[in-house]
């Protein structure tokens, strides 16, 4: 047996031992519970059912050899030379190009569609109310809200409140004398045009769209345009993307970013062209400009890869002369192709700098670190976070907040990543398919060394994200831009699975691991009661649902009653829920209606009526959702000084 071969039957024999290893102790326990709930085994399905079904009747596709279908029509030749072309094809033809067309537009229309399924879900008791139309669920959104609104207003920071600024903090928003969003710069710029059309997801739609592209470009550069076409309508129908494409988080525009620079990258790889590398640059400055550490970890391996491939044709260009035939030496030095790379992330680090010194006043200090050091300094990245933190508490920490951050140690640190770890697989494709798939291609290996680059970039983000204590939003934000690139990899080990099967003359084996892979995907975009419900996507729009609801009711109870304007709403916080702050203002702070923090230490309900003599001062207290106007002669809240 060639050693190819024999590698492939290891690879899919440990795979299906990886497999059995989740899927029989999950099943079991599975059964168990439906048991003592008096409930049938099959209806409500766990991730690992429908795998389990598949592997049972994994002997008769293994062992029939007659394929489903005979397939020798010229649409079907002419399919199968569209996927099996890749970047170096010879031919071109006009067909070929349609056919890319028309794969292109599938995938971007599944994106979109995806985004809109979550946007147009329907919650709550109301069924005219869509998810869509609430307000934000999370404190970073309205952070980068904040941030978008200052940039269409012309500024990079507002003053804060000259007299009672205090009484505006307002979560992860600087208010040190600048009043600014903590978040680095690039994913307001990018909501801001979409914000002032009025719809400012759309932004996000549309990068998740294009990052769905870059991905079908990534796996045609690496194998094919099937592999491809694959691990682009996987990413477009992962549930996670269409969620997070409905949260004003910086995660698709930095997706953006990093793809773009990898297809750039793989490019400049196979043909050496300065436009490639200058190209990655770019991606990967917009991608440092909305979050740093996300993209120093993506990138890491493919910067290992650049510093080794100029030494080498650096080496080579000195050894043979600039006469090589060799097409990737064509520029001589390589001094063209590091300046390329290196400008645009000088100019991404110049934009920070003077981002910086515009609200921190200091071009090294940072709003993120300004808003940790003084406000919150338990959520400090790195091991015993709580335990440094605490000595360095301040008159500003909010408290509560502060509060909820858990020291971080190994067995935290282990225990996060693994949940990282299975979050990103089922909120992506599925656990049982990407388990396979990246056993596959660990021992099968793929044929492009190249691919090593993602699976390289998938492992650099968990590894960065490794010192920090929260698990994440939905147990894997931290780790989300690894979703495309888990695709990627169940895009290449089914490519390198198909090929050998086929090649075994065991033609109905393809049709199994779709089926697995296709199953994964239903159960996670679909209802199919009684058998499995809700979809994956509905649980995790309900998720958001939750908070959003909670900020909807409250603006509600505003306009109905706030009935005095302009108006002070002073907001005594629910302590049992630290995760719903409802002091969210403009950055102008001259909306109609202000919501400020109370108590807050030196300010008695009188200085703040005093200081704010123009407006109605209302006390709402959150735990009860009682709303009442304060500050009128004769009312008991007054009279205690409260």
């Amino acid at each position: 047996m060639p050693q190819c071969a024999l590698r492939i039957v290891i690879a899919q024999t440990a795979a299906l031992l990886a497999v059995l290893a989740v899927v029989i102790p999950t099943e079991i326990e599975h059964w168990r519970t439906s048991q003592i709930a008096g409930a049938n085994w099959f209806f409500g399905i766990y991730d690992t059912t429908i795998p389990l079904l598949l592997i049972l009747l994994l002997p008769y596709f293994w062992l029939v050899r007659r394929p489903f279908l005979i397939l020798e029509s010229h649409r079907w030749e002419r399919l199968k030379t569209w996927w099996t072309d890749g970047p170096t094809a010879t031919v071109l033809d006009r067909k070929s190009v349609h056919g890319t067309l028309v794969a292109l537009l599938l995938i971007a229309f599944t994106s979109l569609w995806m985004c809109y399924r979550v946007f147009d879900l329907s919650v709550g008791d109301r069924e005219q109310l869509r998810l869509g139309d609430l307000p934000p669920a999370y404190h970073d959104e309205f952070s980068y809200l904040f941030q978008a609104k200052t940039y269409l207003a012309g500024r990079l920071s507002f003053e804060s409140h000259p007299t009672a600024a205090r009484l505006f903090d307002q979560m992860h928003v600087v208010n040190e004398g600048r009043f600014a969003s903590r978040y680095f710069p690039a994913t307001g710029l990018w909501i801001v045009p979409w914000l002032w059309l009025g719809w400012p997801s759309l932004g996000h739609w549309l990068a998740g769209a294009a990052t769905c592209l870059l991905v079908f470009g990534i796996g045609r550069e690496l194998s094919n345009n099937g592999t491809g076409f694959i691990a682009g309508m996987l990413t477009a129908l992962s549930p996670g993307m269409a969620l997070f494409g409905n949260l004003l988080l910086a995660h698709h525009p930095t997706l953006l970013g990093l793809f773009f620079f990898a297809w750039s990258f793989l490019r400049w790889l196979r043909r050496g062209c300065l436009c490639d590398v200058a190209q990655a640059g770019l991606g990967l400055s917009w991608a440092m400009l909305c979050r740093p550490m996300t993209a120093a970890g993506f990138a890491l391996p493919f910067g290992i890869m650049f510093v080794a491939t100029l030494c080498g044709r650096l080496t080579r260009s000195a050894s043979e002369g600039r006469t090589s035939p060799d097409p990737r030496l064509r520029y001589g030095l390589v001094w063209p192709q590091l300046l390329a790379m290196s400008l645009p992330l000088v100019a991404g680090f110049l934009m920070l700098a003077i981002h910086n010194r515009a609200i921190t006043g200091s071009m090294t200090t940072s709003p993120y670190q300004l808003f940790t050091d003084i406000y919150t300094p338990r959520h400090v990245y790195g091991f015993n976070n709580v335990v440094r933190g605490e000595q360095h508490l301040g008159p500003r920490v909010l408290d509560h907040y502060d509060r909820w951050a858990v020291n971080l140690t190994p067995a935290l640190a282990v225990e996060n990543t693994k949940n990282r770890l299975l979050a990103a697989w089922q909120w992506t494709v599925g656990l049982v398919p990407l388990l396979a798939a990246t056993v596959v291609f660990l021992v099968g290996h793929a044929s492009d060394r190249r691919w090593w680059l993602i699976f390289g970039a998938v492992a650099s983000l968990y590894v960065v994200h490794v010192p920090y204590w929260f698990v994440g939003i939905s147990n894997w934000h931290y780790v989300f831009e690894t979703g495309p690139l888990w695709c990627l990899l169940l895009a290449s080990a089914t490519d390198l699975l198909a090929r050998n099967w086929l090649a075994a003359d065991r033609p109905r084996m393809p049709v199994w691991w779709g089926l697995l892979v296709v199953s994964a995907v239903a159960v996670n975009v679909t209802d199919f009661p009684p058998l499995w419900f809700p979809s994956k996507i509905e649980v995790g729009a309900n998720e958001i649902a939750f908070p959003r609801r909670k900020y909807q009711a409250f603006e509600e109870l505003l306009r109905r009653e706030v009935t005095r304007r302009p108006a002070l709403v002073l907001v005594d916080a629910d302590p049992a829920d630290r995760h719903i702050d409802y002091v969210v203002n403009e950055p102008s702070l001259s909306s109609e209606i202000l919501r400020a923090r109370y108590p807050v230490a030196g300010w008695p309900l009188e200085r703040i009526i005093a200081a704010f003599p123009t407006r109605a001062v209302y006390l709402f207290h959150a735990k009860t959702g009682e709303l009442r106007r304060v500050g009128q002669p004769g009312n008991r809240e007054t009279q205690k000084g409260e």
